[in-house]
């Protein structure tokens, strides 16, 4: 595994999930959270770089569009659809997933979905949070990529060569303030990835676990709020997916993706203690937070 910072001047590793396989079909990727943002984003470097593309989404209509807007720009690659509400899904919503996927060469899985949207505002305090919402959230970060790569993992595991499933954690997955419920979320998925990339070691699975730590992204939800504009230490989607899929593929459990987000956040929570790096990200915060009881 490449000494930490030299990854980040390292070539992807993306390329060694991509091959030819006995059919003449190139390799496919799952995408789930697909229909905008970060997980549109890579749907598209995806299917620059060679790859076949599932995209998942909620919004049947929606993720339609998306498809035949990559399919226009993409020619060469094949796509397909899959709709599930992750907030609230059921076992079949599961199982018809991976329908989708079992007569299909998949080799890149990328829990993307996740987020915020259950709730009513992004940044609120945590008792203002209604139990509907704590459950919808959890549903949507937690249950749903652990559920979906536990049905995935044994066509996965079949496989002679690597095959790759990739997770969006969060920052917040320290505990950040306004932002307590999807923090802890974001925690529970860390320490699932941890244990899962440990487990397929131990079994010299060719599975590859990574966790991509991401930090604030300029997407639909941070759009709507004046407070916060794109820039360095708050990249575009684009921006985000690519800095993911360069990162890919050399030994990592768990990595910060863009480089600019690790210069943010590791001088905070390393050097200052707790009391004030909590202050700092709560400053940043306040202003977007809702009043309480609202």
């Amino acid at each position: 595994m490449p000494l930490p910072l030299i990854h980040y001047l390292y070539s992807s590793g993306l390329p060694k999930y991509r091959r030819q396989h006995k059919d003449g079909e190139y390799s496919w990727a799952l995408v789930t959270g697909a229909s905008d943002g970060i997980g549109r984003a890579l749907c598209s470097e995806l299917s620059s770089r060679g790859f076949n593309v599932v995209l998942h989404g909620r919004n049947e209509v929606k993720l339609a569009r998306v498809r035949e807007e990559l399919q226009a720009v993409h020619p060469q690659q094949h796509f397909r659809t899959v709709t599930a509400d992750a907030s609230s899904f059921s076992q079949a919503d599961i199982d018809r997933i991976v329908s989708q996927v079992a007569d299909i060469p998949l080799t890149v899985l990328i829990n993307n979905v996740g987020g915020t949207a259950p709730l009513s505002s992004n940044f609120k305090h945590f008792e203002d949070t209604t139990p509907a919402e704590m459950e919808a959230v959890f549903s949507l970060n937690v249950q749903f990529p652990l559920q979906l790569t536990r049905a995935i993992l044994p066509q996965l595991q079949q496989q002679q060569e690597s095959t790759l499933v990739i997770t969006c954690g969060s920052q917040a997955s320290i505990g950040q303030p306004y932002v307590a419920a999807y923090s802890g979320c974001k925690g529970a998925l860390h320490a699932w990835n941890r244990a899962l990339a440990a487990e397929q070691y131990e079994d010299r699975s060719q599975v590859e676990i990574l966790e991509v730590i991401v930090g604030p992204t300029y997407t639909q939800n941070l759009q709507k709020d004046d407070n916060f504009s794109p820039g360095l230490f708050m990249p575009t989607a684009d921006v985000m997916a690519r800095a993911v899929l360069a990162r890919v593929g050399h030994g990592h459990r768990t990595i910060v993706p863009y480089f600019w987000h690790l210069v943010q956040s590791a001088p905070l929570y390393a050097l200052l203690p707790a009391s004030i790096a909590d202050h700092v990200i709560a400053s940043i915060l306040k202003p977007s937070v809702k009043s309480k009881g609202t």
